[in-house]
Formats: structure tokens, C-alpha cells, sequence
């Protein structure tokens, strides 16, 4: 006999979509298991198929402007990276190109590729949980879980960080150009324009993390009496994928450990 309340009700059945029976703490575990992966190996193979997963479960999920903005202000932070290591990367040797009298050598573009890599997984598997998660899903499903409120805020802020970011980056885009001088016609008029803000940038995205914090500390959020709003929503194999993916970050930082001890 049918028992649920929509029947019972009338109301239309919503059906799920994949990512919605997937609760807020497997999907982090999924971004440390897939950053510890990025990190554990420096095999650019690996990296490319690990930035192809985390595509694809963008793909099947849904796609954001947000997503695609992270991403191109990813990618500018990457050619940077490339630009500079593969100029001054300490443990240059090999020339491999010339452009402008200036020689880009294959250790730093190697070792900036790595690394522009390892963001992108980050960024990916990022987006995938913010476009798939409402802030107050996560905030009110890791409470329940048994985590503390200041816990679930430090992760909530690591997430949505970036996204702070690019907002005030394009505050600050859009006061340069109405005083006229954010031309932004070349890469180097770009790069003159972007890298004298990105120290103020980072410093406002971290007082405004740390002044939303103090309001709702003021707001009584941090009261260990307040009531959390209970998940209406059903997850699925929320233990099997909690373990499973559990012990393979411990798998991971273990085998990191491992190899550090004997200098592989």
C-alpha cells in the first residue's frame, strides 16, 4: 500500500535527478580524494584523466556561468603560472623554446603544468559540488552529521571563496575601466592590470569571510542551543560511499607518506 505523503496529498512526485541523492559529505570526500590523487603523483597522465572525470561530472550535472567564469580566471592564474616557471623555475636546465630573446625551459613548464593541473581538479570538482548543493544543504546536512558549526563555516567558506574572488575581481575590473585604465586590449595590458590588485584581492575576499563570520557569531549561529533545520531529502549508500571514500584518502595520504619516508 502506497504510504507517501505526495500521494497521499495529491502533490506531484519530483523525481531526483543523480546528483541530488548523492549527500553534500560524499560529494567533499569525492574533491579531498580527487585533490589528494592530483597531488600524490606528478604523472601529467594521470592529471588529464583526472580533469576529464571531474568534466564529465560537470557535464552530466549542469553548467553554470559561474563554472565557466572560475574557469577562465583558472586558466589566466595558469598561464601565469607557465609564464613564470617556465622562465625562473629554480631547477631549469633544458631550453626548450625561445620567444622574444627570453628561453622557456622544459623543467619549470612541466612543473607549472603540474600545478596549473592540480587547480583545475580543485576548480572542477568545485563546481561540480556548488552548482549540485545549496549552501544551506550542506551547512544544515553537515550539522546534522555531527559536525560543529564553526567546522561546517571554514568549509563552506573554502568552497565559496573563489567565487568571492571573482566577484570583487570584477568590481575592481569594472572601476578601472570607468577611470580608463583597464583597457584590456592584449595579454600584457591584462596582466599589468591584474597583478598589482591580486594581493588586495585576496586580503578583501578574506576580511569579508572573516566579517560574515562575526555577524552571524553576533546572530547567535554559533549557540550550541540552536535548532537545526532537519534534510527532507533521502540520500542514497550515504555509509558505503562515506567509508569507502574515507579509506581511500587514508590510502592516499598513507602511500604520500610512504613514499616521502623513502625519497621516491
Amino acid at each position: 500500500m502506497m504510504t507517501d505523503k505526495t500521494l497521499i496529498s495529491g502533490a506531484p512526485r519530483v523525481k531526483l535527478k543523480w546528483y541530488q541523492v548523492i549527500d553534500p559529505i560524499t560529494k567533499l570526500l569525492f574533491i579531498l580524494d580527487m585533490t589528494l590523487l592530483s597531488f600524490a603523483s606528478m604523472n601529467l597522465l594521470l592529471q588529464a584523466g583526472l580533469i576529464l572525470v571531474a568534466t564529465l561530472l560537470l557535464l552530466f550535472s549542469k553548467l553554470s556561468s559561474t563554472t565557466f567564469k572560475a574557469l577562465g580566471f583558472s586558466l589566466f592564474l595558469i598561464c601565469t603560472m607557465l609564464i613564470i616557471q617556465g622562465l625562473f623555475y629554480s631547477r631549469n636546465q633544458t631550453v626548450l623554446f625561445s620567444v622574444l630573446g627570453m628561453s622557456f625551459y622544459k623543467e619549470g613548464l612541466i612543473y607549472a603544468t603540474t600545478l596549473g593541473c592540480r587547480v583545475l581538479v580543485i576548480i572542477l570538482t568545485s563546481g561540480f559540488f556548488m552548482v549540485t548543493t545549496s549552501i544551506s544543504e550542506n551547512a544544515a546536512y553537515l550539522e546534522l552529521s555531527g559536525l560543529s558549526y564553526k567546522t561546517v563555516y571554514v568549509l563552506m567558506s573554502v568552497c565559496y571563496i573563489l567565487p568571492e574572488m571573482m566577484r570583487n575581481m570584477r568590481k575592481i575590473q569594472q572601476a578601472q575601466k570607468v577611470r580608463g585604465t583597464n583597457p584590456q586590449k592584449t595579454l600584457i595590458q591584462k596582466l599589468k592590470s591584474v597583478l598589482p590588485v591580486l594581493i588586495p584581492l585576496v586580503i578583501k575576499t578574506l576580511d569579508q569571510s572573516m566579517t560574515r563570520s562575526i555577524s552571524l557569531q553576533l546572530r547567535g549561529f554559533d549557540n550550541l542551543n540552536r535548532t537545526v533545520r532537519t534534510s527532507q531529502r533521502v540520500y542514497r549508500l550515504s555509509r558505503t560511499l562515506h567509508i569507502g571514500l574515507t579509506g581511500l584518502a587514508i590510502l592516499l595520504i598513507g602511500w604520500k607518506i610512504w613514499t616521502k619516508i623513502n625519497g621516491l
